[in-house]
């Protein structure tokens, strides 16, 4: 790799087993490159998996600025990017299809880092290789690669280990009262936040990301970074009220100002681990609001 976390800590990339998850096919990779592309990958494959349709994500500081499905590759990237194009600008792209060459005259016109995908169709790869001025990266993931159950982690001379978060996530975990297409919405929604630094909060409509709050240490502020976020990207398409909106909490809401300030958003449907001991009185909160509450029982803190 060109270096670690910062310019002056040098790093290095290793292969564990017999096979890589992606091979680089342009450009140089640096250490968060490298963190960017492996979350994003995850987190657009899982999501296509479960839709059968493709998915993207516009990855910043291992988080995603958005995330989103489309009919085509291109349409779920331009997606993703317009959740939050401010926070996008300089991203790492992960799409879960191979790259044709609409998507790649699009990256070519936008600032970004590199792009992850499980195939580049022909001319692409050279398009892609030409952005700033030839160190643009492209990794192709290996679509077959299966991670192994145990995940490492050396810190400060501790070496941690756990077995990876594999949990699969289905309609099962949502409350039978949520309509069909939120609950396609809440779904993308927890698939979006296990691939989000946590504190996190997402807010979703159409299947999109709509807004994320991510890595805050308070949860309220995460929702209240998500329901900004999410209020400037409508602004942007409607002069109607914001409604509609589905809300996922990678976390317990440990208060109900949490629904308070969702329900400013246009939130109508929550999905959130549940267990706190204030969970009784979240849960009154969205029934006053007229929002749907699904206690999934399943926490997806990553960090």
């Amino acid at each position: 790799m060109r270096y670690g976390m910062n310019p002056h800590q040098p790093a290095a990339l290793a292969v564990i087993g017999a096979r890589a998850p992606f091979t680089v096919v342009s450009g140089s990779p640096s250490y968060i490159n490298v963190l960017d592309a492996l979350t994003g990958w995850q987190l657009v494959r899982e999501a296509a998996t479960a839709f059968g349709v493709p998915a993207a994500a516009s990855y910043k500081h291992v988080s995603p600025a958005g995330a989103a499905l489309g009919t085509t590759v291109v349409e779920a990237y331009r997606r993703a990017r317009d959740a939050d194009p401010k926070s996008s600008y300089g991203d790492f792209v992960a799409v879960s299809h191979p790259v044709d060459l609409e998507l790649a005259e699009v990256l070519r016109r936008v600032v970004s880092d590199g792009i992850i995908a499980p195939g580049f169709e022909p001319g692409v790869v050279e398009i892609l290789a030409a952005k700033k001025r030839g160190t643009y990266l492209v990794l192709e993931a290996d679509p077959a690669f299966e991670p192994p159950l145990e995940e490492v982690r050396e810190l400060y001379g501790l070496r941690l280990s756990q077995h990876r978060d594999d949990l699969p996530l289905t309609r099962d975990l949502l409350s039978p009262e949520v309509p069909s297409a939120a609950a396609d919405d809440l779904l993308l929604g927890l698939i979006v936040v296990r691939y989000t630094q946590s504190n996190t909060v997402a807010l979703l409509k159409d299947g999109m990301a709509i807004g994320i709050g991510a890595g805050q240490q308070s949860r309220v502020d995460c929702t209240r970074t998500a329901g900004l976020k999410a209020a400037s990207w409508w602004s942007r398409h409607s002069n109607e009220p914001l409604t509609g909106v589905s809300m996922v909490s990678d976390g317990a809401l440990p208060f109900p100002d949490n629904v308070d300030e969702a329900a400013r958003f246009g939130v109508a449907h929550i999905a959130e681990p549940a267990g706190s001991i204030r969970s009784d009185q979240v849960a009154a909160a969205c029934t006053a609001a007229n929002i749907t509450w699904s206690p999934t029982n399943v926490r997806l803190f990553r960090h």
